[in-house]
């Protein structure tokens, strides 16, 4: 109770800027990419959990040796044995 609730008339102003220091030349608008960086961390973890389920039914060496992409074939061949 010692804080007050945040309100938008308490942050006062901020100016936003381009910068164009480091040119991208990949692209033909210049621009980078940043809104990918909420999903970096899904990836992997998609990828551990089938590495998971594929040890625990029995194919752990199988399931170590699996790579991106994992393709529905990929994770039936890993667990048929094929």
């Amino acid at each position: 109770m010692d804080y007050a609730m945040p309100r938008a008339d308490i942050i006062g102003t901020f100016t936003t800027r381009m910068d164009e220091s480091t040119p991208v030349q990949d692209n033909p608008l210049g621009s980078k990419g940043v809104g990918e960086l909420g999903t970096i961390g899904a990836t992997p973890a998609v990828v551990l959990a089938v590495i998971d389920a594929l040890a625990r039914a029995g194919a752990q060496e199988r399931a170590l040796k699996m790579q991106m992409p994992l393709t529905p074939e990929k994770v039936w061949r890993a667990l048929s044995g094929n």
